[in-house]
């Protein structure tokens, strides 16, 4: 038995995923007018800490924003508003935060 755990115990750990759950600010702009609400942020990374997937949630703005790493297509987005994918790379202004979509930004979002 003792010989058993001990080769258990040489075997490479499987690689989980790990999971993170956030609240911060976020703002939508629409025709240049600014809202505010408090949008949900979950994000899954990897063993080593990379990001693997990032979901935003507001229920004021009925808005659902998935993103996640694709090897072909690299960072890529779906938003229940467009209900499509597309590829978007975040954008920073210092004044509302991180844009995570067209006309979508939060205050505060983790960066790798």
């Amino acid at each position: 038995m003792k010989k058993l755990l001990f080769l258990l115990l040489l075997l490479p750990a499987p690689a989980f995923a790990a999971s993170f759950k956030y609240q911060t600010p976020c703002i939508l702009e629409s025709q240049n007018v600014l809202t505010e609400d408090i949008c949900t942020v979950v994000e899954v990374r990897e063993k080593s800490g990379a990001l693997k997937s990032r979901n935003i949630y507001s229920n004021k703005f009925s808005l659902t924003i998935k993103s996640y790493f694709s090897k072909e297509k690299g960072f890529t987005t779906w938003d229940s508003s467009n209900k499509m994918e597309y590829s978007w790379e975040y954008k920073i202004d210092t004044s509302k935060g991180t844009q995570v979509m067209p006309g979508v930004y939060l205050k505060e979002v983790s960066w790798d």
